[in-house]
């Protein structure tokens, strides 16, 4: 294994970084994505089909996903992933934050961000900028939910 595997396996782990996953049909936007994300001190684990992104979710914890509106290739009525994390407990959805990147989208469309039951939508032809994007809804949405997790961990229920 070359020190660059390891170096990267290490930083995956390393303290204080969250996790996240980025579930992409492309190779390329993978790759835009994951170094978006490492630049926002996340991990960034890559799901390459729906099969895979429910593989991890069932084991890590994620404070952050991004899905493609074709993950699967089905479109996005057929995005079985999406589909699932719009159903999850709403307990457990709350510490995710969920963005959705397609063709469809006006970026930063709370309307259809609601609609999706996402944080954040975005237009792929701002996916350019999706790291300023993503750092100012991220910190939206923390200053929102902060004194909901704090009630919680409080209450021993976080």
């Amino acid at each position: 294994m070359s020190i660059e595997k390891i170096d990267d396996i290490l930083q995956e782990y390393e303290e204080g970084l969250k996790r996240s996953m980025i579930c992409a049909s492309s190779q390329d936007m993978q790759k835009h994505l994951s170094d978006t994300v490492k630049d926002l001190k996340y991990s960034a684990d890559v799901a390459v089909n729906p099969e895979d992104a429910f593989e991890r979710l069932r084991f890590n914890q994620y404070e952050l996903i991004i899905i493609d509106e074709n993950f699967g290739g089905r479109g996005i009525e057929g995005n079985e992933f999406l589909h699932h994390i719009q159903n999850l407990s709403m307990s457990t959805r709350r510490f995710i934050f969920v963005a959705l990147y397609g063709a469809a989208f006006k970026t930063m469309d709370n309307m259809a961000a609601f609609e999706r039951s996402v944080n954040l939508v975005i237009n792929v032809k701002d996916i350019a900028n999706a790291r300023v994007i993503l750092k100012k809804s991220i910190g939206d949405n923390e200053q929102f939910y902060k004194v909901f997790r704090e009630s919680l961990q409080k209450f021993g229920k976080a």
